[in-house]
């Protein structure tokens, strides 16, 4: 056999999309780059495919489960192309959700300086 080509059996050239059973923690890590407010972090502590049989998969997730009974951390599935691809996407969606719960901050801090406008909108007019 060459060392120049592998087997084709070792190669996997293409990602199939599949799932993945995530483990993040969204309590223990905060931002240093915020001086006023804390902002919690999600770090993936692990990511594991999902077993292909439903069977299998069932076992694999009560095991996380019981594992993880008595700590903060959180089990979320995801459907990606890899495990970067999969922990990527879990930390693009936290990310995601903090930047609307601080846009819903700022519209609220509109809504107190500006009290016409926002009874205006209140209104429905």
């Amino acid at each position: 056999m060459s060392l120049d080509a592998a087997p084709a059996y070792r190669i996997r050239l293409s990602k199939e999309w599949d799932n993945f059973l995530l483990v993040v923690d969204d309590e223990s890590g905060y931002s240093r780059l915020v001086n006023e407010d804390d902002i919690p972090e999600r770090r993936v502590l692990s990511v594991e495919r999902v077993a292909a049989h439903p069977v299998e998969a069932a076992m694999q997730r009560d095991a996380l489960d019981e594992e993880l009974f008595e700590t903060p951390y959180k089990i979320l599935t995801y459907t990606a192309r890899s495990e970067a691809h999969a922990a990527g996407l879990t930390l693009r969606d936290h990310h995601e959700e903090w930047a609307l719960l601080a846009l819903d901050d700022v519209f609220y801090a509109d809504e107190n300086a500006f009290p016409g406008i926002a009874a205006h909108f209140h209104r429905g007019d």
